[in-house]
């Protein structure tokens, strides 16, 4: 966020700390030159805001070397295990993976973005951009659409306006007009798909976890293109989301 972007009573402080601790997660590993060459603060003031980060905790520095501390991770996990989502999901995500023989995720809505909250490998995972705790965009995902379709319009409109619709591969939606279109399908027939939208190589099917009429989330699994032989195989595979995903609901409303 920019100070053009920040609500009135932002504490511009506040800001420019989160800023730099966003521009060495994005440097991975940057020394205080990398860091100073990407930023437009003064070296000085730039000093000044690492040192207080690494006095307090957030950051830690090895040689000429500045990474994120692990107390990111400690909040991460705290956070995490306060969804009731992930807690009431976890043995079916287990088998869901089990059963997939792949990956299968939990992921919720946050700030017009899709998060990875939980996840369960079977015997021949596929690895992708995914991982525990990243932030991405929802419209070329098959967890990020199940959760769209269920939100309300002028919300899908809001995070659309906010975060656009980039194009990840040549198979990306980029037009708002054919995400609303999808989106009206994926409420007709309770499930979602991503065939090589945000990853090439890489189909997915997710089913959203509908909770008293509110979206709380999506299980999914990815599945390498070329391990869907028939539509046989694919209907098995979406059969075995939207059961995970009715078992999770129905924990979620009686529990």
């Amino acid at each position: 966020m920019t100070e053009i972007d920040a609500p009135q009573h932002a504490i511009k402080t506040v800001m420019k700390a989160f800023d730099v601790l966003q521009l060495i997660e994005k440097l991975d590993e940057p020394t205080f030159t990398d860091i100073s060459e990407h930023s437009e603060m003064a070296e000085s003031s730039l000093y000044n805001y690492l040192i207080t980060l690494e006095h307090i905790g957030y950051l830690t520095k090895r040689g000429d070397i500045y990474r994120l501390s692990l107390r990111f991770f400690d909040h991460g996990v705290l956070v995490r295990d306060q969804l009731q989502i992930v807690s009431h999901a976890r043995d079916i995500l287990k088998k869901t993976a089990e059963e997939s023989g792949s990956s299968a995720w939990i992921s919720v809505e946050e700030h017009g973005k899709m998060v990875y909250v939980a996840r369960e490998v079977g015997e021949l995972p596929i690895e992708t951009h995914a991982r525990l705790g990243k932030h991405d965009h929802m419209h070329c995902l098959a967890g990020g659409k199940a959760i769209l379709a269920h939100l309300p319009e002028e919300r899908v409109h809001e995070i659309i306006d906010e975060h656009g619709l980039p194009a990840k591969t040549p198979y990306s939606i980029t037009s708002r007009e054919s995400l609303v279109e999808e989106l009206e399908e994926i409420r007709k027939q309770g499930y979602a798909t991503n065939n090589r939208e945000r990853a090439e190589g890489a189909w997915a099917v997710a089913a959203p976890i509908i909770v008293n009429d509110v979206v709380q989330g999506a299980i999914a699994t990815w599945q390498p293109s070329a391990r869907i032989k028939s539509e046989e195989h694919r209907q098995k595979i979406i059969e075995l989301i939207t059961s995970a995903s009715n078992q999770i609901e129905l924990r979620m409303t009686f529990d």
